[in-house]
């Protein structure tokens, strides 16, 4: 609960001379379109220190805001985030204080910046967040690493011999997603959301070998394996018996990330 180097998106703009730009302007021509604004290669205000526990109980937390972010969590999670890595297995070369201990974090961007990050959609943004999150990394955390490819243990998503059981979604059918410990549901996902969001609790990352191309009404229920109070069957069984999809062992190439280098941050 792994991407890409720091990149700056710029616009090319014509130069014009000083006669070109008043030869422009009257005669009555539109001006020139402005030049977006460069994305921001880090926070511009971040704050670290080592959390201290007190009587509030208050265990890890992540908070997204438009500006940024504010967390209480190890460097572990943050690396995670930076790198779009779903398993503690490509993860290698990190010490236990960055699994371990938490720290209270506040990163923020100025108004212009936060502008430009927020009008990034999907991927782009998530790749934007990641960037500015190893730029946290390599300045607050003295942070090196590199990227490695592996043969690891995943798990196949495939159709299960007695069929599938997920009824295709209706083509007005508008989409819905609920997940919370230990359940599932949707009311038109296709099978790479399912995929997504089944990984961290299958323990391993999860590819997609079904074919399967629609869209599909998903009620899925399990014993969550931290929640001591659960019943119910394994996630295996009730993905066979529910959905009539299959998990299946197996290896494939992926990303680890190697850490070089690391350090405890000073306060600030």
């Amino acid at each position: 609960m792994r991407a890409p180097l720091l990149c700056l998106v710029l616009a090319g703009m014509t130069l014009l001379s000083r006669p070109a730009l008043a030869q422009v302007a009257s005669s009555g021509d539109a001006a020139p379109p402005a030049k977006p604004a460069a994305l921001p290669t880090a926070y511009d205000i971040v704050s670290v220190r080592p959390h201290k526990e007190d009587n509030s109980r208050v265990g890890s937390y992540w908070r997204h805001a438009p500006s940024g972010f504010s967390a209480n969590v190890p460097v572990y999670s943050l690396i995670t985030g930076a790198y779009n890595v779903m398993m503690e297995d490509q993860i290698s070369g990190l010490p236990d204080w960055a699994r371990t201990e938490n720290f209270d974090i506040e990163a923020k961007l100025d108004p212009d910046n936060a502008e430009a990050v927020g009008k990034l959609h999907g991927d782009d943004r998530v790749k934007e967040n990641a960037l500015l999150l190893r730029a946290l990394l390599a300045d607050r955390f003295r942070m090196k690493a590199h990227i490695e490819v592996k043969e690891l243990p995943v798990y196949n998503l495939v159709v299960a011999k007695s069929g599938l059981k997920m009824k295709e979604a209706a083509p007005d059918q508008s989409p819905g997603f609920r997940m919370g410990l230990g359940s599932i549901a949707g009311q038109s996902l296709f099978i790479g959301n399912l995929v997504g969001s089944l990984s961290h609790p299958a323990g391993r990352l999860i590819i997609d070998k079904t074919g399967l191309t629609g869209k599909y009404q998903v009620d899925l229920t399990w014993a969550w394996g931290d929640d001591p109070n659960a019943t119910g069957p394994s996630l295996f069984t009730a993905l066979q018996e529910q959905l009539g999809l299959k998990l299946e062992p197996a290896k494939a190439p992926l990303d680890v990330v190697v850490i070089d280098h690391i350090e405890r941050p000073s306060e600030n």
